[in-house]
């Protein structure tokens, strides 16, 4: 008897509604039937998914605020004032403050740039930011991803005569900072159809605007999207709307980049442009970015993106490299730590998991947060102690908006901010007890269905429907992240045939192939090599499975969605969970 490690969220059975949907849209049904379970129903909004392009990116005109912010960046330029960009320490800061530095740059103008050091400075806009743009006769800021919050950095600023703009992402506290333009597509006041833009897609908004009041050609746009899809992917904003527009985009940018620095990045991470996807982004890309700002300091990898010199990117990845080995090394001490305290205090059983400890490096804690919440589908908060006082990272699953519940109970925090899957946080070591408690109350207060390990299962499928059209419509899907995931499809009453094998270094995962009808196909369950004496060949209807789907031979030459030169498909089934069948 083979049990699921997960419970399986399956949709209804096809309605007719989806059929006429996928004649109409010209789909296959499945795909028809993913994209309506996800909310699109009617033939437009399906064309719209399937075929983002430059002419539906919003323009910027909504934005709050966004026309006084470029008439006093073009006022700069003209006057020839020196103007600072104050970015943020992560891959999206890092890209949007790239994407404002070379714009300013590039039109003349004296342009500075200042990330803050994560474990002297924290987040947001610092004094020590704001002493140095005094000391350097700047004479206005430009804040990317940062600065929503921070009311009395920009206050000293204004002070000293320097006007400030903040572009950001993060949501904002009833009072606004006292700054001459805020940028937020997420301010109750905004009137911008899309409120879900990474701080990189803020600042390609600004970027755009500046370029179109100063009559520059379309192309020096375009060529900041391999800068918006790289910060937009990398922090796991909701790749949908907009989002998944300049995803899409960057990606193909990515591919062709001409960026140095870019191009040494591929080098270093032996990522090829022509297989590149969003995948590539945030598991190869994106970590080597973050890893000066998690352990150094950020200004390394901004000095990457920003740099015209093919030796100086060569020199600087290299730099990159050898601090993401040494962050996934703290990364895994941090993570033995962690997972000794969550067996020792049997965390796992409270619905939020409050994990702190003496000296955790602030910058990996959120990845270790992130893995944890994968480990025990439970949000995930990391609290590294220094002193009397905690800095904390959290993480959190679909249905569980952290922010909200940081919210909830900011009377224990003496800060907070992020959004519903990520945010950060800094408490009194002696409100870390009370402050979980608060926490797990406010988790106690939702659907217990948020905190059981689910897969959300799109649709379900036929073997004999996963062909090539099919594996054509499913790359139009692409980017995958959040909140558009992968499709995943269930199948039941399946047959094993052939011969079961462990594989992998480790053999801890299980390769076999399965039969429905005349169908025969081949699948990995990862992580389930256990199982092999449980599987019974021969027998019809003997299993359930759910699964992705990857296309072998167009992996081969090239997972890049741009790209649609392959003309064979083989298909492989990456099984997500299995169990015996209990029927139809």
């Amino acid at each position: 008897m083979i049990e699921p490690d997960h419970h399986w969220n399956l949709p209804p059975a096809p309605v007719p509604e989806i059929q006429s949907l996928a004649r109409a849209a010209q789909v296959p049904l499945l795909i028809a039937t993913v994209l309506y379970q996800r909310g699109f129903r009617t033939v437009a909004e399906i064309e719209r998914f399937l075929n983002p392009s430059p002419a539906l990116l919003n323009r910027p005109d909504t934005l709050p605020d966004i026309n006084c912010a470029t008439d006093r960046i073009v006022q700069a330029l003209n006057k020839n004032e020196r103007i600072l960009v104050y970015g943020d320490y992560d891959c999206d800061g890092i890209s949007g403050t790239a994407i404002l530095v070379s714009v300013l740059k590039n039109l003349g103008g004296d342009a500075l740039y200042y990330l803050p050091h994560r474990s002297t400075e924290g987040y947001g806009v610092s004094q020590a930011g704001v002493d140095f743009a005094i000391k350097n006769g700047v004479r206005l800021i430009i804040t990317n991803d940062c600065g929503s919050a921070d009311i009395g950095p920009i206050t000293r600023a204004n002070q000293a005569g320097i006007d400030v703009i903040v572009t950001d992402h993060h949501e904002p506290s009833a009072v606004h900072p006292p700054a001459l333009a805020f940028v937020n597509p997420k301010r109750t006041d905004s009137s911008y159809p899309f409120r879900e833009l990474a701080g990189a897609g803020v600042a390609f908004k600004l970027a755009w605007s500046v370029l179109a009041a100063c009559n520059r050609p379309k192309q020096e746009l375009a060529g900041l999207l391999d800068l918006a899809g790289l910060g937009t992917i990398a922090d796991c904003v909701p790749l949908t709307g907009e989002n998944r527009i300049l995803a899409w985009l960057g990606l193909a940018a990515l591919s062709k980049s001409t960026r140095p620095g870019i191009r040494a990045l591929f080098a270093s991470s032996r990522i090829s442009p022509q297989t590149l996807n969003a995948r590539d982004v945030s598991f190869g890309l994106a970590p080597r970015i973050n890893a000066p700002g998690r352990i150094g300091h950020a200004e390394t990898a901004l000095k990457l993106l920003l740099t015209d010199d093919e030796v100086a990117a060569a020199q600087l990845a290299g730099e990159l490299e050898k601090l993401n080995r040494s962050r996934q090394e703290i990364e895994e001490t941090i993570l033995t730590d962690a997972l000794r305290i969550i067996d020792a205090e049997r965390k796992y059983e409270r619905r939020v998991m409050v994990l702190g400890k003496e000296g955790w490096n602030e910058g990996i804690i959120g990845i270790v947060a992130a893995r944890l919440v994968e480990r025990f589908w439970r949000p995930n908060i990391m609290i590294s102690l220094r002193g009397q006082s905690g800095r904390g990272s959290g993480r959190s699953v679909s249905g569980f908006n952290l922010y909200a519940a940081l919210k909830a109970t900011e009377k224990h925090l003496s800060a907070f901010g992020g959004h519903c899957y990520a945010a950060g946080l800094v408490l009194p070591r002696q409100q870390i007890a009370p402050f979980e408690q608060a926490i797990n109350e406010f988790a106690c207060s939702l659907s217990p269905e948020i905190f059981q390990p689910t897969l959300h299962i799109d649709a379900r499928a036929d073997l004999n429907e996963l062909n090539s059209e099919l594996l054509e419509q499913l790359r139009k899907l692409q980017p995958f992240g959040s909140d558009n995931p992968e499709p995943i499809f269930a199948t039941t009453g399946l047959e094993v045939v052939g011969y079961p094998r462990q594989i992998g270094k480790d053999k801890k995962n299980l390769k076999f192939k399965v039969r429905s009808k005349t169908t025969v196909l081949s699948a990995i369950a990862w992580g389930r090599s256990e199982d092999i004496l449980n599987l019974e060949i021969g027998k019809p209807g003997h299993l359930d499975i759910c699964y992705t789907i990857t296309d072998l031979s167009f992996r081969a030459k090239s997972r890049n969605p741009f790209d649609n030169t392959n003309p064979r498909n083989q298909v492989q089934l990456n099984i997500l969970d299995l169990k015996s069948s209990t029927g139809p």
